[in-house]
């Protein structure tokens, strides 16, 4: 069976859920297999990881489909919801975003024709010198984020529960040193 691009449109959430999954593996399947994944598979061998998490987050937190997307949905999804619902621990994780993107996007432009797309992959390239430092701004991300950031920044192993801890107790008692200042 051909892989439907307009598949999730139109589809309240609880009949999408079960669908998304496999709408993300035949989206990523479909850009490795054209012209332009095969051209960004030649310099990263392993992709996907950004098209998938765009994908799933565009939709699970504003139910975006790809084929509906504007610039101003992708905007949101670029400079909100992906900074402040995943936490990466290393600024190289965010790398290949942008060049991920902007290579799926131009696929999505060729070989659906989308009217978004051609200013969704111009937007992307415009914000490459941003990204990582708004993954890794902990006045974007969430109230967990903040605090596994924050703690990174810190110099404290936030991977481990020892490290966490630490941190956490580092942090409660600066809290407490600085609490009289503000009575």
């Amino acid at each position: 069976m051909p892989f439907d691009i307009n598949q999730l449109n139109n589809l309240d959430y609880d009949s999408a859920e079960p669908l998304l999954a496999d709408y993300i593996d035949g989206v990523v399947e479909q850009f490795a297999k054209s012209p332009e994944g095969e051209a960004y598979a030649q310099e990263h061998p392993e992709f996907g990881g950004w098209i998938a998490t765009f994908t799933e987050m565009s939709y699970i937190y504003e139910g975006f489909t790809l084929p509906k997307m504007t610039k101003a949905d992708a905007q949101i999804v670029m400079e909100h919801i992906l900074p402040r619902k995943l936490t990466l621990m290393h600024r190289s994780e965010a790398e290949d975003a942008i060049s991920e993107l902007v290579a799926f996007w131009n696929f999505l432009k060729r070989e659906y024709n989308f009217r978004s797309a051609g200013a969704i992959a111009t937007y992307l390239a415009k914000i490459e010198g941003k990204f990582t430092d708004w993954m890794f701004d902990p006045a974007k991300g969430g109230m967990a984020k903040s605090f596994i950031t924050s703690g990174m920044q810190a110099g404290f192993d936030m991977t481990s529960e020892e490290g966490i801890a630490a941190f956490q107790k580092a942090y409660n008692q600066q809290i407490l040193r600085e609490e009289p200042n503000n009575l």
